[in-house]
């Protein structure tokens, strides 16, 4: 298959920003419908709030009694605890087989046969949810039995179930501050440039494929650089993303603060206001960049694609979900080399730095060094997403192999 010469546009240059912007305003525009913006909105509040309301008919609601059979309770040592929905019928079989025939004629729910005062068996006709009370109600009772046993005065048994106290806090600063409000804004924004990924990337795959298919933009290469067109519309969805990003966060948080009010319950009292303004800069930073440069590097696979419903490049989707996945583990050991490493890399700094600033002490060249290697980092995806959409646009039949791309960003 040969590979075509790439047009080039003849647009000058002081009207790239010009065409850049329109191109990401028609993008901005073609995915966010502010109608169905509000129609969603409207939905989702709806959903919310009958959620609310089942919920809390659910936890009012009792679960229905049902009658279980006990063989040999005289071997557990202390007497059956009650269970909710339970009610315990012993001494109406003589033994297990009998118990058993029981349970299979529908006379009983099911049968408690007990070994011992550590272990039995509780025969059912299907699962129940009511069998995992009946676990951990007779392991309670069997320590508390156990517990009143023992040769110590009732003031040292008490003593003995106190736990050992230890508080953790932080250091207040001059201003009287700590540091939960900048705890808990840092993840919202960790969180919402997640979602940003999450959300955004089935628009920019659609969006770049769907004309491609459509032939459509080999007209407008004609007149727009290649890269222009590519920068527009990684800015233009990424626009998007965020704000339909935003109006999700926004009507959640506003749910999670009124409905609970609503339902005559205490409401979610707001964190105090941040003070570590330099973390959540860094913080914000990241996210931001590292959302440009997941889109960049997407915008590029995206490129490559000829139909995204049978390219098996399309799994490559889940390719972000690694950072956070890393995140998720380093959490207990975010001091260790490794997390240090991770924290800089940059297709792994924008999940794993911020866990790093609110869990332990990080030296300041690390999140410098992450922000410029993640700038850096989206700028080149950028600029290999152009080339690649350049030569690849202009191609039919087969997807470019691996070799080929990187042959164009190389050229």
């Amino acid at each position: 298959m040969s590979t075509p010469q790439t047009r080039r546009s003849d647009a000058p240059e002081i009207g790239r920003w010009t065409q850049t912007r329109r191109i990401a305003a028609w993008e901005f525009n073609r995915f966010v419908k502010w109608r169905q913006q509000l129609i969603g909105i409207v939905v989702m509040v709806v959903v919310g709030m009958v959620s609310s309301l089942v919920t809390t008919m659910v936890q009012k609601a009792k679960s229905a009694t049902v009658r279980v059979a006990v063989v040999n309770d005289g071997a557990l040592g202390f007497a059956l605890p009650a269970v909710e929905g339970v009610t315990w019928v012993p001494g109406r079989y003589a033994d297990a087989a009998a118990a058993r025939t029981g349970v299979m004629d529908d006379s009983v729910a099911g049968a408690l046969l007990v070994r011992d005062g550590a272990s039995a068996t509780v025969v059912v006709r299907k699962r129940a949810a009511w069998t995992g009370r009946v676990e951990s109600t007779l392991t309670t009772a069997r320590r508390a039995a156990q517990f009143a046993a023992l040769p110590v005065p009732d003031g040292a048994k008490a003593q003995l179930m106190v736990p050992f106290a230890v508080e953790v806090t932080t250091v207040t600063r001059r201003d009287g501050s700590s540091d939960l409000g900048t705890r808990l804004v840092a993840g919202a924004i960790l969180l919402a440039g997640l979602l940003v990924l999450f959300n955004g990337f089935a628009s920019l795959f659609a969006g770049i494929t769907g004309e491609k298919q459509q032939r459509i933009t080999e007209q407008i290469v004609a007149i727009v650089a290649p890269q222009t067109w590519m920068d527009g519309k990684i800015l233009g969805l990424v626009g998007a993303a965020f704000v339909g990003t935003a109006l999700f966060g926004l009507t959640g948080t506003g749910l999670l603060l009124l409905l609970p009010r609503l339902l005559g319950k205490d409401g979610i009292a707001l964190p105090p206001l941040p003070s570590d303004v330099g973390t959540l800069l860094v913080v914000a930073a990241v996210t931001v960049l590292g959302v440009l440069m997941w889109f960049a590097f997407m915008a590029a696979i995206a490129a490559t694609i000829d139909d995204p419903n049978s390219s098996p490049r399309s799994a490559l989707l889940l390719v972000p979900m690694l950072p956070l996945g890393l995140a998720f583990t380093l959490l207990s050991r975010p001091d260790t080399t490794v997390a240090q490493v991770l924290s800089v890399f940059p297709l792994t700094s924008m999940a794993v730095l911020p866990v790093r600033l609110l869990l332990t002490s990080v030296p300041w060249w690390e999140p410098a060094l992450a922000v410029v290697l993640l700038a850096v980092s989206a700028w080149a995806f950028r600029r290999a997403a152009g080339t690649i959409f350049a030569v690849g646009i202009l191609m039919h039949g087969k997807e470019p192999s691996w070799r080929e791309t990187l042959r164009w960003i190389r050229s």
